[in-house]
């Protein structure tokens, strides 16, 4: 059975969907048998031992490099919750200390509402929830954005060079930048860099229209006078869910310290700093 030899840590909403897509079509990469396999944030998957975990990658003698793409390991400090184990920095140096690790990173703000949406999509509260009430019960729409500390605790078991960072706005959504940053991320995992995958064209996650989320979370009376609407009539500004000014700029001053951090350890200016 495989180990891997690279993870892709994260953050969540970050690119990771298109980077993995791409990754897997490389003769010379084994991937695991799912994207996520969320081996070393799940209590319940990590207690079935690294066979376990090593068994979950398919592998051929073309293979050179091995990995994963969990979103999740990135948060492995903050706030214990029941849906995501902390430490993954920890179990994963333990386990492999001579690992490749690529984090995908993007403005923090926009991030924490993308996840805020996901969320909602996925029942877990309804649109009158806001974006700053829904950071209370979970924790990681806004923990995911604290770049610097979540990197201070990964660099306390990997050394810097282990890690490569790709920036979403200029490295992943640009169509100019993907070629270049996919040869990195080959040389990085120690692949044929001039490997060029199909169809790099970023798809998104779909988050589902705000029309389909408040029918989610609508009433059974409301749900059934909102399906005979016409498809001009779902399509309303009327259905947008708003974000409000104030929550963002609230979650922007909480990035600020955190967004400096991260530069000074990558003595990089990001594109999305105050």
């Amino acid at each position: 059975m495989p180990a891997p030899t690279f993870l892709c840590i994260g953050a969540q909403k970050g690119g990771t969907t298109w980077l993995a897509r791409a990754v897997q079509q490389h003769p010379e990469v084994g991937t695991g048998k799912k994207k996520e396999l969320h081996f070393f944030n799940h209590q319940d998957a990590f207690a079935k031992g690294l066979d376990w975990y090593e068994a979950q990658f398919r592998s051929n003698p073309r293979h050179r490099a091995v990995g994963e793409f969990t979103p999740n390991y990135w948060w492995t400090t903050g706030t214990p919750t029941t849906f995501n184990d902390l430490g993954s920095a920890d179990r994963v140096a333990d386990a492999y200390p001579d690992l490749r690790l690529i984090v995908c990173l993007r403005d923090p703000v926009d991030r924490a509402v993308s996840a805020y949406f996901h969320h909602m999509k996925a029942g877990r509260y309804p649109p009158s929830v806001s974006l700053l009430e829904a950071t209370k019960a979970w924790p990681d729409i806004r923990e995911f954005g604290c770049y610097g500390t979540q990197l201070d605790a990964w660099l306390n078991r990997f050394p810097l060079e282990s890690f490569l960072f790709l920036v979403y706005e200029e490295e992943i959504r640009p169509d100019a930048a993907k070629a270049e940053t996919l040869r990195r991320v080959f040389e990085h995992i120690g692949v044929d860099p001039s490997f060029t995958p199909k169809d790099t064209a970023l798809r998104r996650n779909e988050q589902g229209s705000h029309f389909d989320i408040r029918l989610k979370h609508a009433s059974t009376l409301a749900q059934h006078l909102m399906k005979r609407l016409p498809e001009r009539a779902r399509a309303w500004s009327h259905w947008d869910i708003k974000v409000s000014d104030a929550d963002r700029q609230a979650l922007a001053a909480e990035y600020v310290p955190e967004v400096a951090r991260l530069e000074q350890l990558l003595e990089r200016t990001m594109p999305w700093s105050s």
